[in-house]
């Protein structure tokens, strides 16, 4: 009887594992396009759904992926994968989404909005599966100005900061992998003259993040 009892326990176990296993299975992890139909109306207020539903249909069709917003003017879906999206918004305005994973069927929404203008300046954003705005700062620890200064040092040092007031800065994602750049654009908004005599004290090189954990990491260096 003992060993009736454990054989009946073990198939039970057995078919529990299996139905799991299938249920798992069965999970579909929702790509960019099912998030950008299911994208709430607030998030790009000039963007209806029917617009974001012709984006798709265009792109799919190999079409020019071109509508006609809520304030009349035209905005374009530029690529879009399976994780990656990019909009040219408006004429000054890009929007840039990224799908980064949190576990094996979960992800969060990066979504990067750049102003162009004399000088490009980028805001960053995440949002879980349900649309929910998450913390930024339990996401990335952003760069500040600071972050940007050269090992340069001298009696210029900190006149040419002086000039550096604004903390305008661009973020890239990346449509290969995971990766994140911080670009300083703020010196794009000085006279070529004082662009030139600040450079030397000024970082060159784009601050890079990797997504690990479920956040952006700064890579060292």
């Amino acid at each position: 009887m003992y060993r009736m009892k454990n054989r009946i326990f073990s198939l039970c176990l057995l078919l529990f594992t299996a139905i799991i296993s299938s249920l798992a299975q069965s999970i579909v992890r929702p790509k960019m396009r099912d998030w950008l139909v299911a994208m709430p109306d607030s998030v790009m207020p000039l963007l209806t759904k029917n617009n974001r539903l012709d984006f798709i249909d265009f792109y799919d069709a190999r079409m020019e992926a071109v509508v006609t917003n809520r304030m009349e003017g035209k905005s374009r879906m530029d690529a879009l994968t399976n994780d990656f999206l990019r909009i040219n918004y408006t004429r000054t305005t890009d929007v840039v989404m990224k799908l980064l994973p949190v576990n094996d069927t979960t992800d969060v929404l990066c979504m990067v909005t750049t102003v162009k203008a004399s000088v490009d300046d980028s805001r960053i954003a995440f949002f879980n599966a349900q649309w929910e705005p998450l913390d930024v700062a339990s996401c990335i620890h952003e760069p500040s100005l600071g972050d940007f200064r050269s090992t340069q040092q001298g009696d210029s040092a900190s006149w040419a900061w002086s000039k550096l007031d604004i903390f305008f800065r661009t973020y890239q994602l990346s449509t290969e992998d995971t990766g994140l750049k911080c670009v300083l654009t703020a010196t794009n908004n000085l006279s070529e003259e004082d662009r030139m005599a600040v450079n030397p004290y000024v970082r060159q090189e784009p601050i890079l993040y990797r997504w690990i954990d479920g956040r952006f990491v700064r890579n060292e260096q």
